[in-house]
């Protein structure tokens, strides 16, 4: 059951990318700029399909091999390769998307698109100092509870039982034993650098994301802009400080409570813990984004900037808008006008990739 869930996740995660090779407002592919006149052509379609039969093969790939890995070896190695694949599919289908980026903007330049065209863009760099998120230095405070749990379990690996628990149950009962080794003791140190660094990364790959405004509506978008990295910057640092803490004390465990239930409540404290950063950062940026619609209205009267436009403050719904796709309020992306018939089969299809394993688990415990 496990190998069929974990597998389906990784189909999942890797299905994701294909959203990266649809237009963007109308003429944004692959993050280049195609006139409307070369939308059409018969090379551009190509590169297109590329993109997407090469993320399919490497996504069915990954699942396979994950299903494989997962079957032959032990818990703890299967788990590490596990986690593994999933960033190496990450790391090939980012560097798929950049073939496909370098392959049309060649064809754009060979054929020399913009020829006529003249295209204008304003930059103040002034804005970006008065963004401040949290420096990586931060992040010396989780590692820094991580390696002193490495050192207190590693000069006390003698005491550790020669069999150990690996998996705990919703019960927080062990359920799932391996043999004392260095892998089975130390893996969760292993995972837990590991994730800190990803996080580290994605807090400063937000960091250096370009700074997109809205021209009719600069200084609200500049408030915006420096409300949302602040909030990602402190959820990220807050989600590290939990996988720290977490992977801490599954290794400390073995010593202080060695092949014992876990306490009743650590389950509820890892689910509120893991959920209630995510949940604040989803409320901080849902109050940015009805904020600065707030403002941009008064100058920019998009339909997506009309608050009225909007369920709930989150999902916009405008039924005189004829587009599927509509920009979203950071500028970054698009987001679905749920109006329309076909966005709402997006909607499902997107809502049974995320809940279909746990449906399926459902199901087939019955």
């Amino acid at each position: 059951m496990e190998i069929i869930i974990l597998s389906l996740m990784v189909l999942a995660i890797g299905l994701m990318m294909l959203f990266s090779g649809r237009w963007t407002k109308r003429n944004l592919l692959f993050s280049i700029y195609v006139p409307d006149e070369q939308q059409d052509r018969s090379e551009v379609k190509a590169i297109q399909l590329k993109f997407r039969n090469r993320t399919l093969l490497a996504s069915v790939v990954a699942t396979l091999l994950t299903g494989f890995m997962l079957a032959t070896l032990s818990d703890g190695w299967g788990m590490a390769a596990f986690i593994i694949i999933i960033h190496t599919l990450i790391i090939v289908e980012l560097f798929i998307y950049s073939q496909s980026y370098r392959s049309l903007k060649h064809l754009k330049e060979q054929e020399d698109w913009m020829k006529g065209k003249q295209m204008v863009r304003a930059t103040d760099t002034a804005i970006r100092n008065d963004v401040h998120v949290l420096p990586a230095i931060v992040y010396l405070i989780p590692s820094g509870l991580l390696l002193l749990a490495t050192l207190y379990t590693l000069f006390n690996y003698p005491e550790i039982p020669e069999r150990v628990a690996v998996h705990w149950g919703m019960d927080n009962k062990p359920d799932r034993f391996e043999e004392k080794s260095l892998m089975t003791v130390f893996m969760p140190a292993g995972m837990g650098f590991f994730t800190l660094l990803i996080m580290m990364a994605v807090s400063n790959a937000t960091d250096m994301m370009p700074l997109k405004l809205n021209p009719a509506a600069r200084k609200a978008s500049a408030a915006y802009e420096g409300r949302t990295r602040k909030n990602n910057s402190y959820v990220i640092f807050m989600i590290s400080m939990i996988m720290a803490l977490l992977f801490s004390f599954i290794m400390v465990q073995q010593i202080m409570m060695p092949n014992e239930d876990l306490p009743a409540a650590f389950m509820p404290v890892v689910l509120i813990g893991t959920f209630l950063p995510v949940i604040a950062g989803m409320y901080l940026q849902w109050k940015a984004d009805k904020d600065y619609r707030h403002a941009a209205a008064e100058n920019d009267k998009a339909p997506y900037h009309d608050d009225s436009n909007y369920v709930l403050g989150l999902f916009y719904y405008n039924k005189q808008d004829p587009n599927v796709w509509v920009p979203k309020v950071s500028q970054f992306g698009m987001t679905l006008n749920m109006a329309r018939t076909e966005a709402k089969i997006l909607a499902i299809l997107f809502i049974l990739v995320i809940l279909g394993p746990l449906l399926l688990i459902e199901f087939l415990s019955k």
